[in-house]
């Protein structure tokens, strides 16, 4: 069975379909490049990240209702939240730095962290929740969604590798001593998005 991935990402794809082959499934992921998606970036302007997966995956739908591609559909979003301050970045976790770079085209791209760690001088409560919901559309345009959460704390900081997603460097992942930056292999299994994709895959193949 071949599925559509909501995202432009090669590294994203990658990770589902290592998942796919982990879990021994007969899934073959297909990217937004791979259908021909030519509408351009999509609009993710929900006020959760459910509501973000969802309108990613009726704006995929759309597009597949009109190009006459009738396969499963997976998109995902996630959000880092702090909870002692009001739980952002949440749903803006990936353009949390966007108002200064725009700004200041020369401040560092990962200037989102620079911003959190700021925010968080001098708390002490710096406990952090990063959640991830998976939307999975069949072609009659009938969903579900799964959830994945890690907690953790963040660190007062950077440590590792500065690469994206930029806050895995400082976010250290409950009962360790490492950033998610520094997970590798089976350590990443029980993490909040694969726990989500892999739910999302079971119930696809039961289907």
């Amino acid at each position: 069975m071949e599925v559509i991935f909501g995202t432009t990402s090669d590294r994203k794809k990658n990770d589902l379909q290592n998942i796919i082959n982990q879990l021994g499934l007969e899934l073959q992921v297909l990217s937004m490049e791979d259908i021909g998606w030519n509408r351009g970036d999509i609009i993710e302007d929900g006020s959760t990240i459910e509501e973000n997966s969802l309108i990613k995956a009726r704006a995929i739908r759309s597009f597949c209702n009109d190009n006459n591609i009738h396969i499963p559909i997976i998109t995902d979003d996630a959000g880092l939240f702090v909870k002692s301050l009001d739980n952002k970045p949440g749903v803006f976790t990936s353009r949390y730095g966007d108002d200064e770079l725009a700004l200041n085209p020369q401040l560092p791209k990962y200037q989102c962290v620079l911003k959190l760690l700021r925010e968080l001088k001098d708390i002490k409560n710096r406990d952090a929740v990063y959640r991830c919901c998976v939307t999975i559309m069949l072609p009659d345009g009938s969903f579900y969604q799964k959830f994945g959460e890690s907690n953790g704390t963040i660190a007062e900081n950077i440590i590792g590798d500065l690469t994206k997603p930029y806050f895995y460097s400082v976010f250290i992942l409950q009962g360790t001593m490492v950033a998610f930056n520094q997970l590798k292999g089976e350590e990443l299994n029980n993490t909040y998005r694969y726990q989500a994709l892999k739910e999302s895959l079971h119930s696809l193949v039961m289907k």
